[in-house]
């Protein structure tokens, strides 16, 4: 328990940095946690369990102000309230005109939400702050499973260790590198929806079974599924742009190549660039290219390299001496721009593991994103497999595309969205 240890204030951290400055009304920066329950959620004893999580997570309790060059996390007295849902998907978290916390917790019918506000944290620091929060619900619901729930926590690290800035103290591992050529991806396009509103689509299915076809072509879940999304793109788009390349952006936790514990944000960016015309449109060539794709992104010594290109940025001189407004324009320009290089957004949560004792009581866990135009967002938990796409588009063809792909394949899909047809 850390109860008592409070922080004053901490600088945001580098991508922490980038969705403060980068947010607004299109792309909130916002992403989502659900955990579904067997049973329906009881409203008190999930504010109790908060009370207890929030303890553990003490920079979880601040608000973001805004210094003369940085953005900053500031200790607040503020304290959070579980209530019924009661808007959409990713909503606005961060309001620049009132200082409010930057998560929420609901909870609808048998479903509890965790929605986070990017410059927090990441997806696996959020799935900490989820995984305890579950856990002492349900020690709080059943005492006579405490003992066995929180036999192995679900996460150990020191109050330091949740709090540390991983970018910065690795950074300068390697050696910095010239940015890679920027190359000009595939966009796509179509006509929007409403400003903040996202079509999410969530399509449920065996784990074993997909990974039972990825194995077939001898590829990992990530891969495959990856392939798949490639695919479904390819086959909407028209034969004039066949000449641009297909780029997928795919989010990588650091704390897998870096000994870091920290519920901050900690992760990378890879890009697996495929080109139709030259390698093929089967998917055995499809799942091999991806397949090495991933292989040459998915490095120490890159992502060493793009580790210290962020960085050597942030601390450049004549940047650091920037106002924050201009810093703003800045980075807004510089993200506009990279988003020129990339067609969608692709990010494998992986399994998420609970304590045995929770099987009867937890069916599902999902992730839904906010983003600027199509994301793909994976979650396991035992064997349902969750598949959430988050879009502005109204167009759903790739979606229907990548879910008729896995029934082709024999995956039975259950589908879910907040489409109306």
């Amino acid at each position: 328990m850390y109860k008592g240890q409070t922080l004053d204030w901490l600088k945001l951290d580098n991508a922490g940095k980038i969705f403060a400055a980068t947010s607004g009304k299109r792309n909130t920066s916002v992403f989502r946690f659900s955990c579904e329950l067997f049973e329906p959620v009881e409203a008190d004893t999930l504010q109790k369990a908060l009370n207890l999580t929030i303890e553990e997570f003490p920079h979880f309790l601040s608000v973001l102000r805004s210094g003369l060059f940085w953005y900053y996390l500031e200790s607040s007295p503020l304290r959070p309230t579980v209530h019924k849902e009661n808007r959409g998907i990713c909503s606005p978290i961060y309001n620049r005109n009132m200082h409010g916390l930057l998560f929420d917790v609901s909870f609808y019918e048998n479903r509890m939400n965790l929605e986070v506000y990017h410059a927090l944290s990441d997806g696996t620091g959020v799935l900490h702050f989820l995984k305890t929060l579950i856990c002492y619900y349900f020690s709080l619901l059943h005492p006579e499973l405490d003992n066995e729930i929180f036999y192995v926590k679900p996460y150990n690290a020191s109050f330091s260790g949740r709090t540390e800035d991983s970018f910065r103290k690795y950074y300068g591992v390697e050696k910095r590198t010239r940015s890679l050529k920027h190359l000009k991806a595939y966009r796509i396009k179509g006509e929007k929806t409403y400003s903040g509103n996202y079509q999410m689509i969530e399509g449920i299915m065996s784990c074993q079974a997909v990974l039972t076809l990825a194995k077939k072509y001898d590829a990992t879940l990530t891969v495959f599924l990856a392939a798949l999304l490639i695919k479904a793109i390819h086959k909407e788009r028209h034969r004039s742009k066949e000449d641009k390349p297909i780029v997928l952006t795919v989010p990588v936790d650091l704390r897998k190549y870096f000994p870091s514990d920290t519920a901050r944000n900690f992760f990378g960016n890879i890009r697996v660039t495929y080109n139709v015309s030259k390698d093929g449109d089967q998917i055995e060539d499809l799942i091999r290219m991806t397949k090495m794709g991933f292989a040459e992104e998915l490095t120490e010594k890159k992502l060493n390299q793009r580790l210290s290109r962020l960085m050597a940025y942030e601390n450049h001189k004549a940047l650091r001496l920037i106002p924050l407004f201009m810093k703003g324009w800045i980075l807004r320009i510089a993200r506009k721009l990279s988003d020129l290089e990339e067609t969608t957004v692709y990010s494998n949560v992986g399994n998420v593991r609970l304590p045995e004792p929770l099987k009867p009581y937890v069916r599902r866990i999902n992730v839904f994103v906010s983003t600027g135009g199509l994301q793909l967002c994976t979650c396991s938990y035992r064997d349902s497999l969750s598949t959430t796409f988050s879009s502005v588009f109204l167009d759903t063809n790739i979606q229907k595309n990548f879910y008729r792909s896995l029934t082709e394949m024999g995956v039975e899909v259950e589908i879910r969205s907040n489409v109306e047809y």
